[in-house]
């Protein structure tokens, strides 16, 4: 049956909501959507609950994530090999995740920031560190984003976000997240 002559069987964005009941007839492919076929957006900052990073945390000048612009964007769910830079396979989809929203954001320039917790030397934390945010990167480039849009940098333990007193602390300090830049990114590396 052609487009045409569905009638009010038509379905053109493909959400499960009828185009003749469908108030947001572009949704995304297998986006969660309301019975009125608009994606949910509960804190209304124009960023869809389903990739919002910033829930429930309104703002007028948000990112790609839904939080304020200048923030560190947690990418959750992107793991390592004990003590190594190599990307566990169960990263990918975050990782895919971050690509496709920055396809679609063709002026964000980020930071790919590499964090780890206090055990070991300094040094190693840091050159550790470097080496995660660069494969992140990489896996980035990959998918599709120009290099001149993404840095890599490794902070090692000089930014923790909680105390490093415990295994469940030190696990939130090993971390990589996207800060998203303004104007030109730097290219120098560290």
């Amino acid at each position: 049956m052609a487009i045409a002559d569905c009638g009010a069987a038509c379905d053109a964005d493909k959400d499960g909501v009828v185009d003749a009941i469908d108030q947001c007839t572009e949704s995304e492919p297998g986006a969660p959507v309301t019975m009125r076929g608009c994606a949910h957006d509960t804190d209304s900052d124009g960023v869809p609950d389903y990739r919002d990073n910033c829930p429930h945390r309104p703002a007028h000048s948000v990112d790609a994530w839904g939080c304020p612009i200048g923030r560190e964007i947690p990418l959750l769910g992107v793991n390592f090999e004990v003590n190594s830079a190599r990307l566990l396979e169960s990263s990918h989809a975050a990782l895919d995740n971050a690509a496709s929203i920055l396809r679609d954001y063709v002026d964000l320039e980020a930071e790919v920031a590499g964090h780890t917790d206090n055990q070991g030397s300094a040094e190693h934390n840091r050159r550790l560190s470097r080496q995660r945010a660069e494969a992140v990167r990489l896996y980035l480039v990959g998918a599709g984003i120009e290099p001149e849009r993404i840095i890599a940098r490794g902070y090692g333990e000089s930014r923790p976000v909680a105390s490093n007193e415990s295994e469940e602390s030190r696990s939130k300090n090993r971390r990589v997240v996207l800060q998203i830049l303004g104007g030109q990114v730097d290219t120098q590396t560290d």
